[in-house]
């Protein structure tokens, strides 16, 4: 997780660093293991990691220089490269 903020440029200030890089890496487990989220459309089946579905499980960490597309980016490529669902 921490390469993918580095590589896709993540972090700008790094005052909130810490908190998105733990809530993404707990995110990727929770999609991975199955739990929906609200905006979750089939709650049969595991959630696809859709943008929506990024954004709504990392809405409680604000970043002060705005670089959400790419925190977006970053977790993308941490579950592209983790082989979790995208």
């Amino acid at each position: 997780m921490q390469s993918a903020f580095l590589g896709a440029d993540g972090l700008q200030c790094g005052y909130c660093t810490p908190g998105q890089v733990c809530s993404a890496a707990g995110m990727l487990d929770e999609v991975e293991r199955g739990h929906p989220s609200y905006v979750t459309e089939d709650l049969e089946t595991t959630p696809e990691l859709t943008d929506e579905e990024i954004r709504e499980r990392m809405s409680g960490n604000l970043c002060r220089c705005g670089a959400y597309v790419n925190i977006l980016a970053a977790v993308r490529q941490a579950a592209a490269t983790t082989g979790r669902p995208a």
